[in-house]
């Protein structure tokens, strides 16, 4: 199990059901001790190293022998900052961390943990995240199970860095209402790319409806989101324009690239207005029909009617008898 990074998280883990739980959280901080921030920003020029530090503190009533790593830092699906498998070597920023193998530290008690911070001489210009994090190994009933906590750095080479973001549509679709008297809603599924060397962020807006919370984008990384798009009625073809807007964060040295603007189509049938429609021309005709099937009715009831009043009139007023004497021609 790997523990969600941020910048000052408490984990919870036990060997087994019946140990105590272990628990800390590493913070940033000075040689003295934490210091209140919550990430740790650096900037640094290429061939230059400096000086960290992180506080971990053992919230258990046991010392603690705590694995210290360093890795490159990625944003989960969800936009959470993560930093990658201790089994999984670092190739970017988490390796020009330097951090000593373990920390032994006594129950209730904090110890300051150094981290050398070395960048090569040929460095790229720009962002290049990673995270420090202090872990244990308890044993599961089949596997070992690895819990841990860290710290997000924020490792920038300074230089002649670049801002860039592409973004491309995945995907439209057409949500109707099924009351026929009320507009539907377009979805556009998009993806946004940061293709230059610093972080950013992306947000997008289609007929002046924002797509949520800006999301955040890391050098090289993509993420997928969708903006709904409500009161559309289906008129067939159906258009709007995305706007996905770059926003870098405050102080950044480089220039902040254009937004990307696409164009999304898909069709919008009015199904609930056609269904509709059909039940009305249904219900139409069999109106009409109990009314014609209620009209013979009565014109049969009415013509029988004046048979039998026919009937009865000849029985109570039968002709009467022809006189011998009466010519008939």
């Amino acid at each position: 199990m790997i523990g969600l990074l941020g910048a000052v998280l408490v984990a919870i883990a036990a060997s087994t059901p019946a140990d105590a739980p272990i628990t800390w959280s590493v913070t940033p901080a000075d040689a003295s001790g934490p210091d209140g921030r919550r990430v740790i920003d650096v900037v640094l020029e290429p061939g230059q190293e400096s000086v960290e530090h992180v506080a971990v503190t053992n919230h258990s009533a046991a010392p603690v022998t705590f694995s210290i790593s360093a890795n490159d830092g990625y944003l989960t699906e969800r936009g959470s900052f993560d930093m990658l498998p201790s089994g999984t070597p670092p190739v970017d920023g988490g390796a020009w961390l330097g951090v000593p193998e373990q920390a032994v530290v006594g129950a209730g008690e904090t110890v300051v943990v150094p981290v050398e911070i070395t960048v090569p001489e040929t460095a790229e210009p720009g962002d290049h995240p990673a995270g420090i994090a202090a872990s244990i190994r308890s044993a599961g009933s089949e596997v070992a199970v690895e819990s841990r906590v860290g710290v997000r750095v924020n490792l920038t080479v300074a230089g002649e860095a670049v801002a860039g973001l592409d973004a491309h549509v995945t995907g439209v679709s057409y949500e109707p209402s099924w009351n026929p008297f009320a507009p539907g809603d377009l979805v556009v599924h998009y993806e946004a790319v940061n293709t230059g060397t610093v972080g950013l962020t992306a947000a997008a807006s289609a007929a002046g409806v924002a797509g949520g919370e800006p999301s955040e984008l890391l050098p090289g990384g993509r993420v997928e989101r969708s903006v709904r798009v409500p009161d559309v009625w289906p008129a067939g073809r159906v258009t709007t324009e995305l706007t996905v807007e770059p926003r870098l964060r405050d102080g950044a040295a480089v220039a902040t690239p254009a937004a990307v603007t696409l164009t999304a189509t898909a069709w919008a049938l009015p199904l609930a207005q056609l269904l509709f429609l059909l039940v009305l021309v249904l219900l139409v005709l069999v109106v009409r029909r109990l009314l014609r099937r209620r009209r013979d009715r009565l014109r049969r009831l009415l013509d029988r009617a004046r048979a039998e009043g026919a009937a009865a009139a000849r029985a109570q007023n039968p002709d009467p008898p022809r006189s011998p004497m009466e010519r008939t021609w």
